[in-house]
């Protein structure tokens, strides 16, 4: 009997761990689920013109920030609410009162702590820039992971200049192979590793398209006066930018 339970113990162990292995990758997939929050009240308030705050990434990088503000401007401009671009925005602000540069300091700190501004630097902030509400948008994950797999993470928050929180939402999106294909980083015996350097040096082009997958998806559940319909058709992110700026 003794005998019987040494030679099970090492094929039961073995597929405890491919079982276990198996788990982790399935965890560790980018699942597309967003948080999506709507005020009740949302269609009683004005929006007729929003300002997109600058963009916060929480590993600062300012060439993303750019990007992800200039696509949501592009993909989303064909709405009948105005939007200001950050870029204007952040030069009225530099303009504000104090030293140059306080008060976008003290927006970016509060986006990256909170994910939002507070509302009364909403009101604030729509009183000077003179428009209906504030959007805030922080960018949580920018990075190729999985052995090449892109992914973008992010979080926007529409404050009006009451204060008022009427939307938000939240969400994640990869591009490329991930993690439960038959492409494993690495096998059972750890053997073999492969090494995210190896890849095609295409990082910015998966980003690219890991981006436009999320906004295009977050465009059906944005409120009525800021939404324009962004279809996923063949034609990439970098043309379909492209064509919205001819037009």
């Amino acid at each position: 009997m003794n005998a019987m339970k040494h030679r099970l113990a090492c094929p039961i162990a073995c597929a405890l761990f491919a079982l276990a292995v198996g788990l982790s990758s399935a965890d560790a997939r980018p699942v597309v689920r967003d948080d999506l929050y709507r005020n009740a009240r949302l269609d009683s308030h004005q929006l007729t013109t929003v300002a997109v705050l600058p963009a916060v990434a929480v590993v600062d990088d300012p060439e993303v920030e750019r990007l992800v503000e200039f696509r949501w401007v592009a993909l989303y401009g064909e709405g009948t609410t105005t939007w200001m671009p950050a870029d204007q925005v952040r030069a009225r602000l530099a303009l504000a009162a104090g030293e140059p540069g306080d008060l976008v300091r003290e927006v970016n700190e509060q986006v990256w702590r909170r994910g939002e501004v507070e509302p009364r630097m909403a009101g604030r902030l729509a009183q000077l820039l003179g428009v209906d509400a504030v959007l805030s948008i922080r960018i949580d994950r920018w990075e190729i992971a999985d052995g090449g797999r892109a992914t973008v993470e992010m979080a926007a928050v529409l404050t009006h200049a009451d204060g008022t929180r009427l939307w938000s939402i939240s969400g994640l999106s990869g591009y490329g192979p991930s993690s439960r294909s038959a492409e494993q980083s690495f096998n059972l015996d750890m053997s073999w590793i492969r090494r995210s350097y190896l890849e095609p040096q295409d990082q910015a082009h998966k980003l690219g398209h890991a981006l436009y997958g999320l906004l295009a998806r977050w465009a059906w559940s944005l409120p009525a006066p800021l939404y324009a319909h962004v279809v996923a058709d063949e034609a990439g992110p970098s043309e379909v930018l492209a064509r919205n700026q001819s037009e």
